[in-house]
Order: C-alpha cells, then structure tokens, then sequence
C-alpha cells in the first residue's frame, strides 16, 4: 500500500495557507491543524480565535474541519475555510468527544442559532478539555468537465478521480486539558509538551493507524496573515513521527498534516482514501519567538 506521495503532503500545505497547489474538490486534500491550551477566559479565547481566523488562511481549494470555543460554555465546529466556511453537515460528524482528567462525554452539535456557518455543541469546564472530532465527508469523484460529484466511482465511473475523504480535528481547551491524550483518529497530531506553555517551538508526533508518520509535513498558521510558501512555517516528521514546529507569534495556532493512501481501502468505490487531521491551541506568552 502507498501513502500519501510528498507532493501530495506539499499541496495541502500550500491549499491551507493560500498558496496555489493542486486542486481538490469540497473536502478533499490533505490538510490538518495544531494543539495548544489556552488559559485565558473562554469568551476573550473565543474573540482571538475568531479574529484570527477570519485572517488566518487564504481560500484554497481543500475544505478544513476545526473546532475553537464558542460563546460562553459551548464549542464551535468549522468546515471549509476561515475566510468563506460553510456550515458542516450535522449528520457527518460521525463523533464529537469532550476528553477531562475525570473522563470523557459525547457532545452533540447542531447549527448555531445566531445563523452563524458552525455546529455549536454545549461544552461544560471548557477551560479544562481535549475535544476531539471525526467527520466523514465521503466519496468524491472528478468529472471530465474539472467539477465534482459527491459520489463514489462505482456509480460514476466515468470520472478520472476518485476519493473517499475522512476529516479530524482536535482542540486544546485550558492549562488542565489532557493535551498528550492519543484519542485514537486514523490521521493524529499529538502534542509532546503542554502547549500552552510553548515557547517557540512545539514537539508533536503524527500517527497513522496508531503508528508514527515518517516525512509527514506539519505546517502552522500563525494566525495573523497570509504568508508567502517560502514563509510558511513548517516541519517534517522524523523516524519516530516527531516534528519541532516553528511557532512565529503568541495566539491561536493551528497545526495541520494530511495523507493520502492508494489504492483505497474500499477500491470499488475510490482509488484514494484521503486523511486530514487539525490540531488547535492558543499560545498565550507575548514572547513567543
């Protein structure tokens, strides 16, 4: 089985930081985020994250899943991209998890009744969580005209591509969130160090199926703009999955890796499975690089 090829790792990168690569449709790609705890109150949290976020990324081709605080005691699901997202289908998100010292709860998440493009879902001590979700976004196929069709190749076989996409995200709520948790997603970001208290740099290792990822591209955002690809901040994974992430400014970070595997573990319906997975947190250290 081959993963996910080098370019197709630099793609995403470019897809989440507004710089051109190759084209996928809603969903595809292979994206993902950072962790980090914060420690600052939850409603001025949930006010850096937005701003940030609405700055944070330029539209790229690949849609995203993230999560960040919501209003007071709530959580905000995210889909496509800071700058033009889309509200996520309820009914994909095959899992929402809030994960404290004392244990672990599902969450259910429902559009937001402000109207706003989110899931929100009621989140109690959200200054002390891991949350973890999984969203299964399908089958995607590539017609001959460039559009795409959520469907599988084996009622279009016509089309030239084909996908099954497979989003994960994480969120690092508070200084007691049990940030190096392994809650056991296909594509991971585990964070090695508490990364709230990040100074600089943050060691995290990728999993896949449970095993260290080797030559994965993490990237992160910094929240603040949109860089050039010679700016981007980013690291790959060593031979244990390990990777020291350059982290240029305090505030909300957002660390993200993808893969792609061929052929598809289910090859009558896609030649490809593609795996995204993010990882949020807030730095709070006004010196941070």
């Amino acid at each position: 089985m081959q993963a996910c090829g080098q370019a197709s790792l630099d793609d995403a990168a470019r897809s989440l930081h507004g710089v051109p690569g190759k084209a996928d449709p809603p969903g595809l790609g292979c994206p993902g985020f950072a962790d980090t705890t914060g420690v600052l109150p939850v409603m001025r949290l949930t006010a850096l994250v937005s701003v940030a976020l609405l700055s944070l990324i330029a539209r790229g081709e690949a849609h995203d899943l993230w999560l960040t605080p919501g209003t007071g005691e709530s959580l905000h699901v995210h889909y496509g991209h800071p700058d033009e997202p889309s509200l996520p289908s309820a009914a994909k998100l095959v899992s929402l998890t809030a994960i404290g010292r004392d244990g672990s709860r599902a969450l259910t998440a429902t559009p937001a009744a402000d109207g706003s493009p989110v899931l929100s879902a009621p989140l109690t001590q959200p200054e002390a969580q891991l949350v973890a979700a999984s969203y299964d976004n399908g089958y995607w196929v590539r017609l001959g005209d460039g559009s795409y069709r959520n469907a599988s190749r084996r009622l279009v076989p016509e089309g030239a591509k084909s996908q099954w996409s497979m989003k994960f995200a994480k969120a690092v709520l508070g200084a007691e969130a049990p940030y190096d948790r392994v809650v056991g997603h296909a594509l991971e970001i585990v964070p090695l160090e508490n990364p709230g208290a990040a100074k600089g740099a943050i060691r995290v290792r990728v999993l896949f199926e449970g095993r260290p990822v080797v030559g994965g591209l993490v990237t992160v955002a910094d929240g603040a703009k949109v860089e050039r690809e010679a700016d981007l901040a980013r690291a790959r994974t060593d031979t244990e999955g390990v990777a020291t992430v350059p982290l240029k400014q305090a505030g909300p970070q957002i660390l993200s890796v993808g893969r792609k595997v061929t052929p598809s573990a289910t090859p009558d319906l896609a030649e490809t499975d593609a795996y995204a997975a993010t990882l949020s947190f807030t730095v709070l250290d006004p010196k941070t690089n």
